[in-house]
């Protein structure tokens, strides 16, 4: 939903009804995680999408229903049913959409909280008596019910799916903040590395000890830009299991001091540039420094996949698949730490 609030924040300020069709279970090769969702307006507008198009007729089929009177439903597609078929799902996997109407309350504490970077989660019941009805859950929320309590334990992780709790079945859609991507030096593979960063949905920070070269002019895309060495930025910066931390610098009076402190946080992504010489050199000077092998092997050195990329753009394009890449087994690791419900067979 996260990608659609600016347009249902509209909506909701017209007072216009909007039907909401979110995916909250995926089984097998499917186009959209939990989360995904498409919104149907009283007006007719659409926005979102739940696949790459072929059950959207169905779901907004269930919205516009919705939004004559409809108390909305659960909707299963795949090519284990005729309506999988139907609709034209033919990937090989199977999705779980729930179609309810949007309470429109939750859409302003929502917004604000993404804009402030606050990490929020909205919950959906799914049970038959109170099906579709909203509520928030931060992680301040120390007192709640069992339904509190199982929303909090995705939003810890960042993950959006389906739980029971109490012997309800309820959706939970967690709104993370952005992770921050750390990019250390002012070259324009930064540039193009920041503007991916931001397509990507990271929270990007440009810094480097060159004055001159950290300016907003350089560097459109970023939300932060810093004048300090990158190894005293690090010893303040927050970093978590989500941060991503690039040093493009090609200096290791720069690289080393900051791979020290890199090393020290619990960063799910650490990577440097350079030749086969310099990273050579770089090694060889870190051993020096007492980094044993176990986190030598946590640097990704040569930084980005190895396309054989060569313009900054190209280089960004590799970095950023790599964090693509990094992601999907954190995510997937984080996800198995939840036992959620299924409503697939």
């Amino acid at each position: 939903m996260r990608d659609i609030l600016p347009i249902l924040e509209r909506w909701v300020e017209s007072g216009t009804p909007v039907a909401l069709g979110s995916v909250i279970e995926r089984v097998g090769s499917a186009p959209r995680d939990p989360g995904a969702t498409i919104a149907v307006a009283a007006t007719g507008e659409i926005a979102g999408s739940v696949t790459g198009g072929c059950v959207e007729p169905g779901v907004i089929r269930e919205g516009r229903e919705v939004l004559a009177g409809s108390p909305g439903k659960i909707c299963r597609y795949g090519l284990n049913d005729a309506e999988g078929w139907d609709v034209g799902l033919s990937c090989g996997g199977s999705i779980a959409v729930a179609v309810y109407a949007l309470d429109p309350s939750v859409v302003a504490p929502l917004a604000a909280a993404v804009a402030e970077n606050r990490p929020l989660a909205v919950v959906v019941r799914l049970g038959e008596e109170n099906y579709g009805e909203h509520r928030l859950v931060s992680l301040d929320d120390v007192a709640g019910d069992a339904i509190d309590a199982a929303a909090r334990s995705l939003l810890e992780l960042g993950e959006s799916g389906i739980l029971e709790a109490d012997g309800e079945l309820i959706y939970v859609e967690s709104f993370s903040p952005r992770p921050a991507l750390y990019l250390f030096g002012a070259s324009d593979h930064v540039t193009a590395l920041c503007t991916m960063g931001r397509f990507l949905g990271y929270r990007v920070t440009i810094c480097d000890a060159r004055e001159a070269f950290v300016t907003a002019e350089r560097f459109p895309d970023a939300d932060e830009l810093v004048v300090e060495w990158p190894d005293r930025f690090l010893e303040h910066a927050p970093v978590d299991a989500r941060t991503a931390i690039c040093l493009l610098t090609h200096d290791q009076k720069f690289d080393v001091p900051a791979l020290i402190k890199a090393l020290q946080t619990p960063a799910g992504y650490i990577g440097a540039i350079g030749s086969a010489k310099t990273r050579a050199e770089r090694e060889d000077r870190l051993r020096q420094e007492g980094i044993g092998d176990a986190d030598l092997a946590r640097i990704h050195a040569p930084i980005g996949l190895q396309l054989g990329a060569r313009t900054p753009e190209e280089v960004a394009v590799s970095i950023a698949a790599q964090l693509i890449e990094a992601n999907v087994v954190a995510r997937t690791k984080r996800a198995s730490l939840v036992a959620t419900a299924t409503v697939l067979d």
